[in-house]
């Protein structure tokens, strides 16, 4: 088999192999261009006739896919934190990209000490970034398909009590952390993320009568939703200043959760609490106080009622526990 290559520069072979789809392989590089230049040519055996095909970066086609994506902000910065990893994992060409290759970098995740949920977003990221890769034709997704995923683990849901959330409002802290205490006590009274309470804008905030409700976009399931507020919900928005577009001032989520394990220690709150608390302690008592689960998955904007249903599912287990503290009366 002869290949006519239309080129000023010198080649020659590297390596002959056989592909999965029993094409023969060649491999080429140049001595006048650098080590990480080379071209690949595919061909059936007898067919006189090869097609070329120029090696590809994984890393690189990583940033240009998310370059190029028509995604939100947010999602493309978890994109970029998976390419930072990979970068020190060890880019690869796409046409190398092995089972063994992916398989080891969910380890390789983990030892960095990012949580589970973590390792397997960017794991997802890494997946869909090969997949657009193998639409393009460069990559064989059964590569992919042969790789053991990260499973979803459970996720701990924590949250305070109604008795240890009324000792957190008589606890007060220094008043240059005012509005942080105001962003959590706000979700703990809606159920809103972090998100979506460094989005809210006072334009969010309507009257229906003499009460408030939101009208906003919810950043995560990028949806429009209409929320009711509850009396300390509406007392904690009208003890906001309006001192610009939005009703809350910024707050990284670190200082945030940061001033949030403060205040617990302080409160002799003895669990470990962060913003995302708040939405959990919001679903918690909405259960307690025996709203309907279907009412429930409304008010939390759920997609999937079962989704709601691990929050009851808690809640029985609270129940038992407390169930099991009742003194003993049979002598």
């Amino acid at each position: 088999m002869n290949i006519n290559i239309d080129s000023n520069f010198r080649f020659s072979v590297a390596a002959i192999k056989y592909t999965a789809t029993g094409e023969l392989c060649i491999s080429l590089v140049s001595d006048d261009l650098s080590a990480d230049t080379h071209y690949e040519y595919f061909a059936s055996l007898g067919s006189g006739q090869a097609e070329e095909k120029p090696t590809v970066s994984l890393l690189q086609y990583c940033r240009d896919f998310v370059s190029a994506a028509n995604i939100k902000p947010q999602t493309k910065s978890s994109y970029n934190l998976m390419c930072r990893h990979l970068e020190v994992y060890g880019d690869t060409t796409i046409d190398r990209v092995t089972t063994s290759y992916i398989q080891d970098f969910i380890p390789f995740l983990r030892s960095r000490g990012l949580h589970p949920g973590t390792v397997r977003l960017y794991f997802q990221k890494l997946a869909c970034v090969l997949h657009d890769a193998y639409k393009s034709g460069l990559f064989d997704d059964r590569i992919l398909q042969r790789v053991k995923r990260p499973k979803r683990e459970q996720e701990k849901k924590g949250f305070l009590t109604e008795a240890e959330l009324k000792k957190l409002t008589r606890h007060r802290l220094p008043d240059r952390y005012s509005n942080i205490q105001s962003m959590f006590l706000f979700s703990c009274m809606t159920g809103l993320r972090y998100s979506d309470v460094q989005g809210l804008r006072w334009k969010d905030v309507k009257r229906s009568g003499k009460h408030l409700h939101l009208e906003f976009h919810q950043q995560k399931t990028d949806t429009y939703e209409r929320l009711p507020l509850c009396a300390e919900a509406e007392a904690l928005l009208r003890g906001q200043k309006r001192g610009g577009e939005y009703v809350f001032k910024e707050e990284t989520n670190q200082k945030v959760n940061v001033v949030l394990k403060r205040w617990c220690k302080e409160a002799r709150i003895k669990k470990p609490v962060s913003f995302h608390s708040a939405r959990h302690t919001f679903c918690v008592l909405l259960l307690t106080k025996e709203v309907p689960i279907y009412t429930v998955q409304q008010l939390m904007c759920h997609s999937d009622i079962g989704t709601t249903k691990v929050y009851a599912d808690l809640l029985n287990k609270t129940k038992a526990k407390a169930v099991k503290r009742l003194p003993s009366i049979m002598c």
